[in-house]
């Protein structure tokens, strides 16, 4: 597959247009967006940079200076000023073109790690060198094989490119495929409206009569066209490369740096933290407990941990569809994750562990790892006008319906089991 043919816009950095115009000439041809600035108009420019899937940068902007930790410095500049938090994702391909500037790319990564960490500015997704010296030689007849074969050798190259493809396909497909369900373009002002009405008010089940909208409905709208994507996705993936191909060598993480990686990836798949209207009491919202409510405290967390009382609105999404007045709330506790093995261990295995307890961890919230444990038995009937109100409860997220069906499958399991109380007799034997 070639994977370079997925590119659709680059900038072009360089201090010399003549060293660049043939490559000008080849995204020309492959019918590629592009754009040349050299660093002075950089530095010159007022106006915010549009994103570019990818950014060819020579790694001497400055013939004048020699050393590569000057050059890499010119880099980086050039990108805090382009690449600012709302310029986007994007590759970084290097132009090489003295003997050892391809050494001096791995120094360039070092450095470039320390600004990823500190988050000045939106770094690149990978960084890839290519041998300016050689077409200058040979001419650019084979630049674009050359940059697809370093594409497809870089992992995170390759799925950046086959993702972002996939999901420009699938959302050519989902846009497609709705507005053709509107095909009278006399009628689809009035009509489109009423079609995203009706999917906004599937996906959220809040019940509404009348053609009412409800607060935030739109963002509801565009939640459930999110969801068309998926079947696309899934298709237009399958045929893909094998990024797993050979052998996957695990990071030299700490256990504490594991853990905030992983809590991290768990809150982008599991949490919402765009829920923020209080007047809107939905199934999956999480809530901290404000005024002390002794039929959903959990008693015995550990207090040196920053303990947060919480509640999660648990009610069957049917019943909510069906205008329900209150609110069926578990209760429980959200603290700061143990960092040790030792001590999750304890909590997961022996002071926690209970068919009646629903563990969540780890996931990240407020800048800090979090451990959360729900108790089953903890069950209580709010009323919804109290639950607006964030002097009793106040809303701090809600978890996707992957994590709210479990948790409400987890529950109604508990609930539900039967036991069986039968007669019998003392079998204890006595000690002598």
């Amino acid at each position: 597959m070639k994977i370079a043919d997925n590119i659709k816009s680059a900038l072009i950095i360089d201090n010399k247009h003549d060293e660049v115009e043939e490559l000008e000439k080849i995204l020309y041809n492959e019918g590629i967006y592009y754009s040349f600035y050299t660093p002075q108009a950089i530095d010159d420019e007022q106006k915010a940079f549009k994103n570019h899937q990818i950014i060819f940068m020579d790694f001497s902007l400055d013939d004048t200076r020699t050393n590569p930790v000057e050059n890499i410095s010119l880099i980086r500049k050039a990108l805090k000023k382009i690449c600012t938090d709302k310029f986007g994702s994007y590759g970084l391909v290097l132009w090489t073109k003295h003997l050892g500037e391809s050494e001096n790319i791995e120094l360039f990564k070092e450095k470039l790690s320390i600004d990823a960490k500190s988050k000045d500015y939106t770094t690149p997704l990978f960084v890839v060198g290519l041998d300016k010296s050689a077409y200058f030689q040979n001419g650019y007849g084979s630049l674009w094989q050359d940059l697809n074969a370093k594409l497809l050798e870089d992992k995170a190259a390759l799925f950046f490119f086959n993702w972002r493809h996939s999901v420009d396909v699938a959302s050519d497909n989902a846009l497609n495929y709705m507005y053709q369900l509107v095909p009278d373009y006399t009628k689809q002002t009035q009509q489109f409206p009423c079609l995203l009405y009706q999917m906004a008010e599937n996906y959220s089940g809040i019940p509404i009569k009348d053609m009412q909208a409800y607060d935030g409905m739109y963002k509801d709208a565009y939640r459930a066209f999110d969801e068309l994507l998926y079947s696309d996705l899934i298709s237009q993936q399958s045929g893909f490369e094998n990024i797993f191909s050979e052998q996957i060598n695990k990071p030299d993480y700490t256990f504490e740096e594991e853990l905030e990686q992983i809590a991290k990836i768990n809150s982008k798949l599991l949490l919402d933290l765009s829920i923020t209207d209080q007047s809107v009491v939905m199934p999956g919202n999480f809530y901290q407990i404000i005024k002390d409510n002794r039929f959903l405290k959990l008693d015995g967390f550990p207090k040196k941990h920053n303990p947060i009382p919480i509640a999660v609105e648990l009610t069957p999404p049917c019943d909510f569809s069906h205008k329900k007045i209150s609110s069926r709330l578990i209760g429980g506790f959200m603290i700061d994750c143990p960092t040790s093995k030792e001590k999750l261990n304890e909590y997961t295995e022996k002071i926690y562990k209970a068919g009646s307890k629903y563990l969540i961890w780890p996931m990240f919230y407020n800048d800090a790892v979090k451990f959360v444990c729900l108790d089953f038995r903890n069950i209580y009937i709010e009323s919804e006008e109290t639950m607006k109100d964030a002097s009793f409860y106040k809303l701090l997220f809600m978890v996707k319906h992957r994590l709210f069906a479990d948790i409400l499958q987890k529950f109604s399991s508990h609930a539900a089991r039967l036991g069986l109380s039968i007669i019998q007799p003392d079998i204890t034997i006595p000690k002598n």
